[in-house]
């Protein structure tokens, strides 16, 4: 038993130690990411509840977490313009209508920032209706109200395709379509991208390097994978095209998304897992 016993005492002391020091130590720059906000389905993998959104975001203005923009986050590598303090990027992706519906008015009533990975050819517009197999996308007109405060768009592929399913000129093509449908669209947007699925050729570094290039020519200068960590400060400019989110589930308690802030969500989950 005791062999039981001191492992696990060691490892519940380094979480304490780690929660209450590493985290503010590191100054990381933490990315949420977000899918669906709904009052209405399930929380799930990727459906947060309203109500447990409007938590998360109480508890981020308590701990006076300041939200960026993307712009934010680019004129600080390319400008050199300083940050706020504990800087903390919100992102959601593909453009759910309950990002319009329900979130939206929680960044309005706590005056917090967020930024739409958009999937361009799923917004929706007289000759493009819906909903599809993937659900009921924001219509032009409500992507555009809420790019008008408190939101950003980023990019996010033209139709939701997996990049390890396309070819080279495939990936070339989608991402010029993607940029071009939401230029006819009137939507502005950043030159920053996220990864569909969160494929980004970790294991074919030479197709990753090539992919690296088409974003460059067509002018894509940041990318986001999901790795559940914190992005170090100042920002590793050899990583902008695979900097990191925290993938922010609907099962989580209010407890593990404050282990997501701190940057040490994936021990929680281990500790979790030994406890079992």
């Amino acid at each position: 038993m005791v062999y039981i016993i001191i492992p696990v005492a060691f490892l519940v002391m380094c979480y304490i130690l780690m929660y209450l020091y590493a985290g503010p130590f590191f100054k990381g720059l933490p990315v949420l990411v977000y899918h669906r906000i709904s009052s209405i389905k399930k929380a799930d993998y990727y459906t947060v509840a309203t109500s447990s959104m409007r938590e998360q975001l109480e508890y981020i203005i308590q701990k006076g977490y300041n939200t960026i923009f993307l712009s934010d986050m680019i004129d600080y590598v390319e400008k050199g313009k300083p940050l706020p303090p504990k800087p903390l990027i919100i992102a959601l992706e593909d453009g759910f209508r309950d990002n319009y519906t329900d979130m939206y008015p929680l960044l309005k009533e706590f005056n917090c920032k967020a930024n739409v990975f958009l999937v361009a050819g799923f917004v929706q517009t007289p000759d493009n209706l819906g909903p599809r197999a993937e659900g009921e996308f924001m219509t032009l007109e409500e992507v555009k109200e809420i790019c008008k405060e408190h939101v950003q768009i980023g990019l996010h592929t033209m139709y939701h395709k997996n990049l390890h399913e396309l070819t080279l000129a495939e990936i070339d093509e989608d991402t010029r379509a993607s940029k071009q449908r939401l230029e006819e669209l009137g939507i502005p947007y950043q030159p920053v991208f996220a990864y569909p699925y969160a494929y980004y050729f970790k294991d074919d570094l030479v197709k990753q390097a090539e992919v690296f290039g088409i974003f460059k020519k067509h002018g894509v200068r940041y990318a986001f994978k999901v790795g559940d960590r914190l992005n170090r400060l100042p920002l590793d400019l050899s990583k902008r095209l695979i900097l990191n989110r925290f993938h922010i589930s609907g099962t989580y308690t209010i407890g593990e998304f404050k282990m997501v802030l701190t940057g040490f969500i994936r021990i929680s989950q281990r500790l979790k897992k030994t406890f079992k």
